[in-house]
């Protein structure tokens, strides 16, 4: 028996004794009365005790179908007169002949992977209540279950475990909380006179009266009482993760670690920076600054490191989904946790107190390793710049902490995601551009150079691990599994598809046969577009690109066995090798594939059954069969619906090639109906349709209809319901901004060679589309005043440096935004954009990587602001605006002179010929305005013009809010009014 098992078993039986010697008399002990009233609205009366171990013999021998529990029991087999045998019980009380080590054995997880499979018998036994402290599940993820099933029915392993966790009498926090709403939940389905068929047989199992008295009274011992336990409901039945934090926080009290657990557990739907930085604010208060104190002073219990571990996990994740600039708090609050943890303090020594403190920095260092699933190369500066705040902390500590050999490995893996820097670009741009890479001396400098001084950050690290005394790779049973790695990770590592090819036939042991993943990794080279001409990309920058092949001095016979193959013949080389495509393979190809019949096979090669390939195609709405997808195929087939997406009606009547966006709309809704996890996180699908109708795709559902019409609608359909379901993100901004643009083109232009040669449509398009521009361009607003609505913080969470804004905007969403500002013929607005940019060159924080010359968001963001500068002109500006527009030139010069702004505003007039970056956009702009101005007529005032074109709210006394009493506070919405602008034009044309 291996060590860990032996264990593990070795854990049950002592736990197994332990319960043996606890009965149920003990804990039924004559208590005073008190009634359930005081717990609930509506008193409980349970109609049936608890059974005694007679009594409940007697019930196992009652035939199936009688009671509370009949659903659970199991019958003895068709036809036979014995009685029918009770459910099994999934903990360790049982009244049985068995062992109650091995009925523990039973319920955990190993017996519950295995009865899955059903090569386990089931436990026999009837549930007793029974007293333990540990028990194979987590009371915690049971309560949580059980409050996020609500009305659904339980599985059978799941109603065992929650049926157990129900007859535990020990009286920790979770068990009273889960008691205190296992009884509430009865009560308010007894009130309202709803059935409660998926909880049927529960209240059979919970405490009596005494039991409960006796129960509160030890939880009175340590502090807690019934309101305690009403409030810790209350708390967690809110209805998103966002308003289950605003009541954590709405009493300054404290609260247990459990209970902070639950609100920051994976299941919670947090999507503002503000509940998070609500969390920052409480764990300063309520549990660092605590620790602080003298250990007599301190009140409350003492945060152990497994508890702060958690919580630290929990809120690094939920961070990193929403708000990754926020990891470096993280770090922060990791650095405040062991700054606390010295010798004294609760009867450790100062040895005990290094244990903690380098356990918990090597988990903080490796759970910060871990990447955002919100562009996550373009956020692993925050994962750097978080551990680099625990190496400080590592530092300034006496004696030092020490780093593990996973600590090692993640500080490696984030490196490798970083840009270059000078030193690295010099290296890389020395290696020879033929096979091996050697390093190239281009001068006596170069020649002069040590070796050492060409490695990478990475591997600068890697010799220091060694020097530290950890050696070579981990000792795994499974090497085989080593070797395909480093096979891989040697493939991505080249640089174009001969390098790759080269790698890929020569693996790491002789003989080795290519498993499903190095394919695909080949595969990826192989589809890899190349670099274009005059890029500044550097082998290692991106792996979407490959570099150009350097044939040297090779001949042609060896250029010819050094080709690839193309992926095609690759792919039927790997099925004729009998090697059924991975998931890996399948993304890969799928995302690469031209046509749905293609996309088919290649799902059919992969072993997926006839009735997932129907509902991909829309033949059935099966969601049980669509989710037998993993979720990386699932969406590398909702890429291959957009691409192939046809903007015409084929004369084809079986096809639908014009309808693939629209079933793509579908088969989304139905996989994230049938998979609760990807419905929870999972974006990826929605910015795949999102960004096809943005950039060159329409929908035409029927013969003669308006497909831009069509295809606005759906995009703003789609990103409401994305928004309120999943939250905003910075992508969704982009393609917002995006789309807004296109529809305002599409108005001004009829066909694509009208916008090429610049010829307007007389008609100014579909009628019908202005006012659905007008309401995207008011949800685009809105979504930038979010985006750049700053983040409070409090002044016991200063310590932990939260970040100004919950959105990293980078240039090209400010270009891109202000675009679409253009296009809208929006000076204020524009001019308000540029305002905010030069602002928040005070706070390093915002557009941090577009401040250094030289680099490429750098000038993004002066072709912004060139942009400005180009369509102002064809704008309708007055005497305020020129004015604003001198004050913000004024500022700028003054940042650049007094904090050396790199920022550039051109001056007026200045239009670059070369580029013209306005393009089409002054044409369309102007034919948008005159769209507003032929409204105009059919307008009682010009207020109620602008309110049209703006689509504002109507007030009353001169733009004042009168039902607050308060004129317009909102500078945004302030300076968006032009409505005196567009009243000087519209006269001036009607003389």
């Amino acid at each position: 028996m291996s060590g860990t098992k032996g264990s593990a078993l070795r854990g049950v039986q002592a736990t197994g004794r332990r319960l043996a010697t606890t009965t149920s008399t003990w804990f039924c002990q004559h208590l005073p009365v008190s009634a359930w009233s005081s717990v609930c609205s509506s008193s409980i009366s349970p109609t049936s005790r608890r059974q005694s171990t007679a009594a409940a013999a007697a019930a196992a021998a009652t035939p199936a179908g009688a009671g509370p529990d009949a659903e659970n029991v199991l019958p003895t087999g068709p036809g036979s007169t014995d009685p029918a045998r009770p459910a099994p019980s999934l903990d360790a009380s049982t009244t049985s002949d068995d062992d109650l080590s091995t009925l523990l054995w039973h319920s955990s997880p190993e017996a519950l992977r295995r009865r899955k499979r059903h090569d386990e018998p089931p436990v026999s036994g009837i549930q007793t209540p029974f007293a333990a402290k540990f028990t194979p599940y987590s009371p915690s993820k049971v309560l949580a279950s059980f409050i996020r099933r609500k009305g659904r029915r339980f599985p059978r392993e799941k109603w065992h475990v929650l049926r157990s966790f129900a007859s535990n009498r020990y009286p920790r926090l979770p068990g009273s909380l889960g008691q205190f709403m296992f009884k509430q939940r009865i009560a308010h389905l007894r009130r309202t006179g709803r059935s409660f068929y998926n909880i049927s047989g529960l209240e059979r199992y919970l405490e009596t009266e005494h039991e409960w008295d006796w129960r509160i009274k030890r939880l009175e011992n340590k502090g807690y009482s019934t309101s305690d336990l009403a409030e810790w409901s209350w708390i967690l039945q809110g209805e998103t993760g966002d308003e289950i934090v605003k009541r954590f926080v709405s009493r300054d009290t404290f609260k247990p670690f459990f209970l902070m657990n639950m609100v920051l557990g994976r299941d919670k739907r947090i999507y503002e920076a503000h509940s998070l930085a609500a969390i920052f604010d409480y764990i300063s208060r309520h549990y660092l600054e605590p620790r602080k104190k003298p250990e007599e002073e301190r009140v409350g219990p003492e945060l152990r490191d497994d508890a702060f571990q958690v919580m630290m996990n929990r809120l690094r994740q939920h961070c990193a989904a929403i708000w990754p600039a926020a990891l470096i708090s993280v770090a922060h609050l990791v650095a405040a946790y062991i700054e606390t943890c010295r010798g004294g303090v609760g009867g450790y020594d100062e040895q005990k107190w290094q244990r903690i403190r380098n356990r918990v920095f090597n988990s903080a260092i490796c759970g910060l390793s871990k990447r955002s699933p919100i562009n996550p190369y373009m956020n692993v500066r925050h994962n750097w710049e978080a551990q680099k705040v625990l190496l400080t902390t590592s530092v300034t500590m006496r004696p030092h902490l020490l780093i593990t050999q996973n600590g090692y490995r993640s500080i490696r893996r984030v490196l490798l995601g970083l840009k270059k820097t000078a030193e690295e670009r010099k290296a890389t741009i020395r290696s020879a551009k033929t096979w091996p890479p050697y390093r190239l001396a281009w001068d006596g400098v170069d020649e002069k150079r040590d070796r050492q001084e060409d490695l990478s950050r990475s591997a600068k690290a890697g010799i220091m691990m060694i020097e530290n005394g950890t050696d070579g790779p981990p000792k795994s049973s499974s090497s085989h599994m080593n070797v395909n790695a480093i096979w891989i990770a040697a493939i991505r590592a080249t640089r174009n598809v001969r390098e790759a090819w080269i790698e890929f036939q020569r693996p790491p042991r002789p003989n080795l046969r290519p498993i499903a993943d190095v394919y695909a990794a080949m595969l990826e080279k192989l589809y890899a577009a190349e670099v274009p001409p005059g890029s500044q990309l550097l082998p290692g920058d991106s792996p979407y690109f490959v570099f150009p092949v350097h044939d040297g001095n090779l001949s042609a016979y060896e250029i010819s066995r050094l080709t690839p193959p193309s992926p095609e013949d690759l792919y039927q080389q790997m099925r004729d090798g009998n090697i059924r495509p991975s998931d890996r393979v399948l993304e890969v190809m799928l995302k690469n594939a031209n046509s749905l019949e293609a996309g088919l096979q290649y799902i059919k090669d992969g072993m997926y059954s006839a009735g997932a390939r129907k509902a991909l195609v829309g033949w059935s709405e099966n969601v049980e069969q669509i989710c037998t997808l993993p979720t990386r195929v699932f969406n590398a087939w909702i890429k291959l619906l957009c691409k192939t997406h046809s903007n015409y009606i084929s004369p084809d009547p079986h096809s639908f090639s014009h309808n693939h966006i629209p079933l793509a709309i579908k088969l989304a809704r139905l996989y994230q109906k049938g998979n609760a996890r990807a419905a929870h996180k999972d974006k990826r699908p929605w910015h795949i349709i999102l960004s096809a109708l943005a950039t060159d795709k329409f929908i035409m559902l029927k013969e003669g209809e308006q497909p831009h019409l069509n295809t606005l609608k759906v995009f703003m359909h789609v990103f409401e319901r994305t928004i309120e379901r999943k939250g905003l993100d910075i992508v969704m901004f982009d393609l917002l901004s995006r789309m807004v643009r296109k529809s305002t083109t599409t108005l001004a232009f009829e066909t694509r060679k009208a916008v090429a040669t610049r010829t307007t449509t007389e008609q100014n398009g579909d009628p019908r589309m202005v006012p659905v521009i007008r309401s995207a361009a008011e949800k685009l607003h809105a979504t930038f005043k979010e985006i750049t609505r700053p983040v409070v913080s409090s002044d016991s969470s200063a310590r932990f440096e939260l970040p100004t804004l919950q959105y990293s905007l980078t240039a090209p969403h400010i270009l891109r935004y202000m675009q679409a500002l253009g296009c809208l013929g929006n000076a204020r607005l524009m001019l308000n954009l540029v305002n905010w940019v030069i602002d928040s060159w005070t706070d390093p924080r915002i557009l941090e990587t577009a401040r250094e010359p030289g680099e490429t968001e750098h000038e993004v963001l002066n072709l912004a602001f060139a942009y400005f500068i180009e369509m102002w002109p064809h704008l309708p500006v007055d005497e305020e605006l020129k004015n604003m527009l001198k004050w913000t030139r004024n500022k700028l010069a003054a940042l650049r002179h007094t904090q050396g702004c790199t920022w550039y505003l051109p001056p007026d007039g200045t239009e670059d010929r070369d580029r013209d970056l306005k393009g089409t956009d002054a044409v369309v702009a102007q034919r948008w305005i005159s769209r507003q101005l032929s409204d105009a007529p059919r307008l009682k005032c010009k207020s109620e013009m602008f309110r049209k074109v703006y689509n504002e709210p109507r007030s009353e006394g001169g733009g004042a809010d009168t039902s607050t009493g308060r004129g317009i506070q909102d500078p945004e919405v302030e300076m968006s009014d032009d409505d005196d602008v567009l009243g000087d034009e519209l006269r001036r044309r009607r003389v």
